[in-house]
């Protein structure tokens, strides 16, 4: 009798045993199935027109253009006649773009381009004969101006962050404002000339839309505030901008006519002749080198360095690409590309221009996909937009890729002029003439049943 209640008790046991880990099993999946929901929570879907926005008035001019921040838009045109030089700059709603806008400001003169960085719309003035221009930073929440900037022809300006940069032609000089408090926070001699200071790229920046030419359309979410500036007898320094002060310098690093370029916490160094060599060093031990790295053929020179991977720097030659682990300088891989230019990583993943089109290659230099006379643009951190190296006169075709596997859907066609276009994960806007402005939507959740 033991025995049997023994046994039965045992096969309770087992059965409620059982029970529980087929619902930690269940739970398990479930989990990875949400998990994998919201690492990919949106796909590809034809392009659904949310809406137009159209304002009577306007006329051909430079500044036409729309700009996308999250669920809103910054459109801008030239005002027509009775208004000459007038220039109109309004905020709407991207899902509900007819309606009236958030914010109009029609104070604006002599435009020639504005484009929108997070908190601010920056407004570039036409140069005067004299080649007199200002920059107008605006309120992206109200449209309200609340700093200007007189620049002149042989001036570079940056906007990092909320710092701006700008090197004085005319005096040979560096000067950095913090934008918020207007104050200048340093004005450091720069005889080197407008391409003697380098901003510091991070992976953060390799995350935004970009345009079909590499340019960024947004900032990104993580601004780094340093640059590297190049200083007498070859040596460099690296300028905290909050403070205007160096956090470390080296002499004798680069040459004027060799590649610097700052990589989150590195600066790279190649050197342009034939057969050269690739130096890593830690921004804040200028004087110690990481590692080096020289192109085993001593013919070759490089073109440029670029961010190929959140721990890769890629060096780019004439006919080949080669990518370097930033922590050893090892080769992570050296691929063959005719004419290769403007690398966009995404994950893994990294897109690039050939002679003949877009190319994607895996983590190993492999080639994933080619679409000959396409160029590509990143949309966001997992997929690319494919547009055709030369754009015919009417409707054409927009594709959408994503960058894990190269799938490509076909979005839909657009007879609307590429520059004038911006776009997000999850919405494209474009002017598609003076004053009218075009609004769609290039996703959709992947349980809305519309894949």
């Amino acid at each position: 009798m033991q025995t049997s209640r023994r046994s039965l008790w045992l096969s309770r046991r087992a059965r409620w045993s059982a029970a529980v880990v087929a619902v930690l099993v269940a739970a398990v999946l479930a989990g990875a199935f949400v998990y994998r929901l919201n690492q990919r929570p949106y796909a590809f879907d034809r392009l659904t027109r949310t809406g137009e926005a159209a304002f009577p008035g306007a006329v051909e001019g430079p500044g036409l253009r729309a700009f996308l921040d999250s669920g809103r838009a910054f459109v801008g045109y030239q005002a027509g006649p009775g208004a000459t030089g007038r220039f109109h700059l309004r905020a709407v709603d991207v899902d509900k773009p007819g309606e009236p806008p958030i914010w109009t400001n029609s104070a604006l003169t002599a435009v020639e381009s504005f484009s929108f960085a997070r908190g601010s719309v920056i407004v570039t003035g036409a140069p005067d004969t004299a080649g007199h221009r200002t920059i107008t930073l605006l309120n992206a929440n109200n449209g309200v101006p609340f700093i200007r900037f007189d620049v002149v022809a042989g001036d570079r300006w940056e906007l990092v962050g909320k710092y701006f940069v700008r090197y004085r032609g005319a005096d040979h000089k560096l000067v950095v404002t913090d934008v918020g408090t207007q104050k200048e926070i340093a004005t450091l001699d720069q005889p080197g000339g407008a391409g003697s200071f380098w901003l510091t790229d991070n992976w953060s920046h390799q995350q935004v839309p970009t345009s079909p030419d590499g340019a960024a359309l947004d900032e990104p979410l993580t601004v780094d505030p340093h640059l590297v500036r190049a200083v007498a007898g070859g040596g460099i320094e690296v300028i905290s901008l909050s403070s205007g002060k160096p956090d470390d310098a080296a002499p004798a690093v680069a040459a004027p006519e060799d590649l610097v370029y700052p990589y989150e916490e590195q600066v790279f160094v190649a050197g342009s002749g034939p057969g050269y060599r690739i130096q890593a060093r830690d921004r804040l031990k200028l004087d110690k080198v990481q590692w080096t790295w020289t192109s085993p053929d001593p013919q070759v020179r490089v073109r440029s360095l670029a961010a190929c991977g959140e721990r890769r720097v890629c060096a780019v030659e004439g006919h080949r690409v080669t990518a370097l682990d930033i922590r050893t300088g090892e080769v992570a891989f050296r691929v063959d590309v005719d004419a290769p230019r403007t690398l966009l990583p995404v994950g893994e993943r990294l897109m690039l221009r050939d002679a003949d089109g877009a190319v994607l290659l895996d983590d190993a230099g492999q080639v994933v996909r080619r679409w000959p006379g396409r160029r590509a643009a990143r949309l966001d951190d997992g997929s690319y937009l494919l547009l055709p190296v030369d754009v015919p006169a009417g409707p054409y075709t927009w594709l959408g890729v994503q960058a894990d596997n190269g799938a490509t859907r076909d979005l839909g066609a657009l007879d609307v002029p590429v520059d004038t276009c911006t776009w997000s994960h999850t919405y494209l806007a474009c002017a598609a003439a003076p004053g009218r402005f075009v609004f769609y939507r290039v996703r959709t959740p992947w349980y809305s049943g519309r894949l």
